[in-house]
């Protein structure tokens, strides 16, 4: 019995040491000044991947046993290793500097003995990047936490503490002595597997898995792909950094010297050799750079260790105290971080007295050199896995480097419960409206468009219409969408059926059938979803411009051949009836101009963007990312009489294309050129109309002070360009009063030149008739240009625009318009 009662006593004792319920916590200090140490690195022995401390020096070690070794290093301190046992008794630990006299150094004018350290790091750098090993891939696990900080914590009256003081956090900040009251508003996990390959020259990244809860957040899987954007892999050893839609000056850069001053500071003794503390000082406080330490390995010169903060002058806008830290491995230092922190806030919104702090940290893991993927493997560079958003929680528990605090856990409990206030699905309704145009009425529908529910026009009088289109719960490939209408002046009804199958979302598949029968302005396609829905139905109020009752059948197909090329095959039988009195319009020449006819009609479109990020939602695949390599588009049509009773033989071609162009410190641009020819005489409602603007709103796709149908071309060439200044060369950086408004400067134009040639031109009579109100445009060509201010994100934007010809057009000269968009 007693032998019994030993082993009982021994197993018991073993599942104590391998099975620890209470976690080690502590915190770890700075030995001399005894102030906290953030981002400490805090290694368990049999672990994975480290820890790190948080702002306030404490960490946090849930899965170890008591036989565990854990070592404390931060460079420029002495390494601390105890025992789990030890932390459990005393988890705090305090670090001691550690440093060697840098030998006596002749600084003669014309070199800083800093400089020779940078410049072999800048040399050196290209041989740490991921994308120019033979073959590399890593995982990475991203947490992504955003709160709504109050200005003040002790404002009662001004901030939200009383409103929500249930579901309130606390942070510690740099710019704060004490931790200030936070309301969590998301958290996500991101866990991806980059792969890059260098000859070929390729790269791919597959999200593994993503876990998102939000304040107002529906459409996980959107959320999630956005958020795989945001928690892009990115590297110091690049000479840009690509973030908040601006390329940011790496400290190592090529490109240094004009941009950074450096201090050599101290060398410091480590198990691999001696590495620089080297301090980074921007030239130009406007600039987009950073001011930091960094840590250099003596012979390999590659980063060891890097703290950056961002210069408050910096023309960010509403982001302000952008910080990031970098550390590496000692074993591996010159590829991967072992984790990569970054923390900023968005503040000043006008009105508002919060600000949003956003804190992302990525762990790399899981680094294998030499195994080369095959060519097709890299077919599609972004893919989502099918399980991607349907991960249980023991597995999150297994891919997180460090469980979950208590405070992360309320967190997502918090969020929760704000999600159930009656105020919030109040608000992400009314957003959801002005974004997308459609309001959820369940969970398989949503009706709208929203703002097409009633117009007034003078042909239709008063219209009422409801529509809506299914959701992803309705069928997760069949999209149905429609509406139905009714217009009491000529007492007619409206509708349009649209049925699309999506056979594959990766490599964009789909076919599809739709009807038409509606009423609405000549060259105007009445199923445009490429428009904005609040844009769109402007043109049914007030007087409708050569109204024409179409009734159309069409179908289609659609694939993506190649990642990136889309190809897309529509035929389409239409019959229009003008609805209005052609008579004097038509004079006694050509009544065909304007009378009705038939068409039966064949296109081929063909568009290539070689963009990478795109957002695959359950109806559309879309770009996310801000490429600078062009995107084309073609579309070939041709009418073929005789088929399905059709009146017409014709040709047209359209070409459009577009691209980011890159201006370095002056910012950058994005222009759009396109042009088309209608090869044979057509009725008016197939010649090429350009896009007015009689609207508050500004567009990119059209006019904004040209009147709704002033012109009609069978030949045209335009060429918008739109450029978006930043940094130091700003005119809102230059001048004191607009720096304090935290606006960015956007300005650009627009050129159309275009003709009836006379095949298509109106007749005489129909020329000299007072109710025409368009024309070809002459000799001049047509232009308007455009300045005005924005915020980082493009939310919200407002141009001033002024049109410089055709100063007789029925509209004012100079108009103010408005746009809410994503940045283009």
């Amino acid at each position: 019995m007693r032998n019994i009662l030993i082993c009982i006593l021994l197993l018991l004792g073993l599942r104590t040491a391998h099975a620890q319920t209470s976690p080690l916590v502590g915190k770890v200090i700075d030995a001399e000044s005894k102030k906290p140490l953030d981002y400490v690195t805090v290694h368990l022995q049999s672990a994975k991947v480290p820890v790190f401390t948080d702002e306030a020096g404490q960490y946090i070690i849930r899965k170890f046993t008591l036989t565990d070794t854990i070592t404390f290093t931060l460079l420029g301190y002495l390494p601390v290793v105890k025992s789990a046992k030890e932390l459990m008794n005393n988890g705090d630990i305090a670090l001691e500097r550690h440093s060697i006299s840098i030998q006596e150094i002749v600084v003669r004018p014309k070199e800083n003995p800093a400089y020779k350290i940078v410049r072999a790091a800048a040399r050196n750098k290209h041989l740490y990047l991921p994308e120019n090993q033979d073959a590399i891939q890593f995982g990475t696990y991203t947490l992504m936490k955003g709160s709504i900080l109050e200005r003040e914590a002790t404002d009662k009256k001004k901030g939200f503490s009383k409103r929500y003081a249930p579901f309130l956090d606390s942070l510690t900040l740099s710019d704060a002595p004490s931790r200030t009251a936070s309301l969590p508003i998301f958290q996500s996990e991101t866990v991806k597997e980059t792969f890059f390959s260098r000859n070929p020259k390729k790269s791919k990244e597959i999200l593994k898995a993503s876990k998102v809860a939000g304040v107002g957040i529906e459409k996980e899987s959107q959320i999630a792909q956005l958020l795989n954007a945001q928690a892009e892999h990115f590297s110091l050893n690049q000479n840009w950094m690509r973030m908040f839609d601006k390329d940011f000056v790496s400290p190592i850069s090529n490109q240094w010297a004009p941009y950074y001053d450096y201090d050599l500071e101290d060398s410091i003794e480590t198990a691999t050799g001696k590495v620089y503390r080297i301090k980074i000082l921007p030239k130009r406080s406007q600039d987009l750079t950073f001011e930091g330490t960094m840590w250099i390995t003596d012979g390999t010169f590659s980063l060891r260790r890097i703290e950056l903060r961002l210069n408050k002058d910096v023309a960010l806008n509403f982001v302000k105290n952008l910080q990031i830290v970098q550390a590496w491995d000692e074993e591996k230092p010159s590829l991967l971080p072992l984790s990569s922190k970054r923390k900023f806030q968005i503040t000043g919104l006008p009105g508002t007295d919060v600000r949003l702090f956003v804190e992302t940290i990525t762990t790399y893991t899981d680094l294998v050199l030499g195994q080369p993927k095959p060519e097709e493997f890299f077919d599609m560079t972004h893919q989502i896995s099918d399980s991607a958003l349907k991960h249980k929680d023991d597995y999150w528990q297994e891919m997180r480097p460090q469980a979950f605090s208590p405070e992360e856990q309320k967190r997502l409990e918090s969020i929760a419960q704000i999600n159930k206030l009656p105020q919030i699905q109040s608000a992400v309704k009314i957003i959801r409206v002005a974004v997308e145009g459609h309001m959820p009425l369940n969970d398989k529908f949503e009706w709208g468009p929203v703002f097409g529910t009633y117009v007034y026009n003078k042909v239709e009088g008063h219209r009422v219409q409801f529509g809506g289109r299914t959701t992803q719960e309705f069928h997760p490939n069949w999209i149905l969408n429609g509406y139905v209408g009714y217009g009491t002046k000529d007492e007619s009804f409206k509708s349009l059926f649209n049925i699309r199958y999506i056979a594959n979302r990766q490599r964009w598949t789909e076919w599809g059938v739709s009807y038409l029968n509606d009423v609405g302005p000549a060259s105007m396609d009445l199923n445009n979803s490429q428009l904005n829905s609040l844009f769109f139905s402007a043109f049914r109020w007030g007087k409708m411009n050569f109204p024409y009752q179409q009734e159309r059948m069409q179908m289609w197909a659609e694939r993506e051949w190649l990642p990136g090329f889309r190809q897309r095959v529509t035929f389409r039988h239409t019959t229009y009836r003008p609805a209005f009195d052609t008579k004097p319009l038509s004079g006694k020449n050509d009544v065909s101009k304007y009378d009705g006819f038939s068409t039966t009609d064949v296109t081929l479109s063909l568009r290539y963007a070689s963009v990478k990020k795109v957002l695959i939602r359950h109806y559309e695949k879309i770009p996310i990312a801000n490429s600078t390599a062009p995107i084309v588009g073609l579309d070939l049509s041709a009418g073929l009489s005789g088929l399905m009773n059709s009146d017409l033989t014709y040709q047209e071609v359209s070409l459009s294309v577009e691209q980011r162009v890159r201006a370095g410190i002056f910012g950058y641009g994005r222009y759009y050129l396109r042009a088309g020819k209608t090869f044979t005489k057509v009725p008016l409602p197939l010649l090429q109309v350009p896009i007015g603007n009689e609207t508050p709103f500004f567009i990119l796709q059209g006019y904004n002070l040209m009147p709704f149908f002033s012109f009609a071309t069978d030949e045209y060439v335009s060429l918008r360009y739109d450029h978006h200044f930043e940094g130091a060369f700003s005119l809102t950086n230059r001048l004191p009063l607009l720096k304090k408004t935290k606006l960015l400067l956007v300005a650009g134009g627009t050129v159309l030149y275009g003709r009836l040639t006379d095949k298509n031109k109106p007749t005489e009579d129909a020329a000299a008739t007072d109710r025409v109100n368009f024309r070809s445009l002459g000799k001049d060509p047509y232009a308007e240009v455009n300045v005005g201010f924005k915020n980082i994100f493009q939310l919200l934007r407002v141009d001033l625009v002024h049109r410089l010809t055709y100063k007789e057009l029925d509209s004012p000269l100079w108009g103010v318009r408005l746009s809410v968009s994503v940045n283009p």
